[in-house]
């Protein structure tokens, strides 16, 4: 017999199971809201900690390389985590399982403070990637369950305004306090503890068994090879300007509360221009679209890189770029992905992306940081611009050898966070209208 809170409380009322309908569950639209509000206070304090880090880092003398390594390993934390997490959850259960990685996660954020070292942060941000991409697997995965088959379109939507809202919000934070001292670190630590009261307050049974499923690399590149690619390019480059963005601008003279705009400015961009992207790319080939936004990536970034000595209104004008260009990209090649595969394998494709785009992200800061250290904090920008030439060259390839995607194929465009994988099902929500396949009830 499992150990989880489910079954735990299934054998502690009798005729109730774990998977079955509980008397006492709440209206599912209060714990919709409570499990979104806990995961704006997760993203909220995580977001906070990656910035606070890169700067605190660059205060402590730290060389860019080793700032890359830092950034990095939160990337491979998080991969790790979302392959090792869902049997944990299977095990002992959602509640137990997002207490546990909530009081780590909140203790590690504090840990950064007292032991200021190298070798130390390496390790404490690998352990934050892991707990965060943990916990967003159990709220996510309770996500879906709480939303009904014909909402879940909205609620996603939803989910990725709080998502890229939680986080542009995280930034201003930075200049509350010092970063030099303690409180910042404590205020990650609040965020982080906070979260665990709307999730372990709530009166309903969890979500059961975490499913994972994931389509092979191979058959990623079957079904859309410039799909894959540009998740992967995606990773590359966010991760890179978020990992590294806080030395860059550190290094170019910005104070602290001008890095807080400069990096919040991009999630803005991308909080406005997802839908519109998406919108386009339903009308015409996707992969003229994902071309359009590789290019504006580069422009962007190819103007940050030449503008470190320009007015800080420019600077933040090509941020905004930046992030409107870059980070709805992601969804791009997901839509486009799902063009091609029938309904039931949405979800496992979705997964499979996840995952590349990690695999990405665990490379970009570090890689960024060596341009850096050989060319100065520029290095950054002419890294991403790199990537994103490389795609879009690839894209062009693509679209010489093959051939559109019918319109009569094509399902309707999902704004998709990368967060993690327990997220994919809420996209599973094909129509005849979106694709002439009924996906399966």
């Amino acid at each position: 017999m499992s150990g989880s809170d489910e079954a735990q409380r299934a054998s502690a009322n009798p005729g109730r199971t774990a998977a079955g309908p509980d008397a006492r569950q709440p209206d599912s639209r209060l714990q919709i809201g409570a499990l979104l509000l806990g995961i704006a206070l997760l993203v909220l304090g995580t977001g906070l900690a990656g910035t606070l880090v890169g700067v605190r880092a660059g205060l402590e003398n730290m060389g860019s390389q080793t700032i890359g390594v830092i950034m990095s390993a939160y990337f491979v934390g998080y991969v790790a985590s979302s392959l090792l997490v869902p049997r944990l959850v299977n095990e002992v259960g959602h509640i137990r399982t997002f207490a546990a990685l909530a009081s780590i996660a909140s203790a590690v954020s504090l840990a950064f403070a007292i032991f200021v070292s190298p070798l130390t942060w390496i390790v404490l941000r690998a352990i934050h990637g892991a707990c965060f991409a943990g916990l967003l697997i159990v709220t996510e995965s309770w996500l879906n369950i709480a939303t009904e088959r014909n909402s879940r379109g909205r609620v996603l939507a939803i989910y990725g305004i709080v998502v890229y809202g939680a986080w542009a919000a995280s930034q201003p934070l930075l200049s509350l306090s010092p970063p030099s001292g303690f409180v910042l670190f404590c205020l990650v630590s609040i965020c982080l503890s906070l979260a665990l009261v709307p999730i372990t307050l709530m009166r309903a049974v969890g979500p059961g068994v975490v499913e994972v499923r994931r389509a092979s690399i191979r058959r990623l590149f079957t079904i859309s090879p410039v799909a894959i690619v540009g998740a992967f390019a995606v990773g590359l480059v966010t991760s890179a300007f978020f990992g590294m963005a806080p030395t860059f601008a550190q290094r170019i003279g910005m104070d602290d509360g001008e890095i807080a705009a400069f990096l919040g400015v991009t999630l803005t961009g991308a909080l406005l221009l997802q839908w519109p992207m998406g919108w386009l790319s339903d009308y015409v080939d996707r992969r003229l679209v994902i071309l359009g936004a590789a290019l504006g990536i580069c422009v962007s970034a190819l103007g940050l890189a030449w503008n470190t000595d320009g007015g800080m209104t420019s600077l933040l004008l090509l941020s905004f770029s930046l992030g409107a260009f870059a980070l709805p990209t992601y969804s791009l090649c997901l839509a486009h992905a799902n063009d091609d595969v029938d309904a039931e394998e949405v979800v496992s494709v979705s997964s499979g992306l996840i995952l590349v785009f990690g695999l990405g992200s665990t490379m970009g800061p570090f890689t960024a940081s060596l341009v850096m250290g050989a060319m100065g904090p520029a290095g950054l920008f002419l890294f991403i611009a790199v990537v994103a030439i490389v795609l879009a060259l690839y894209d062009i390839s693509g679209l010489m050898a093959m051939p559109k995607t019918a319109d009569s194929r094509k399902a309707t465009f999902v704004a998709m966070p990368q967060t993690s994988h327990a997220a994919t099902r809420l996209h599973k929500r094909r129509t005849e209208k979106d694709s002439g396949r009924v996906a399966p009830r």
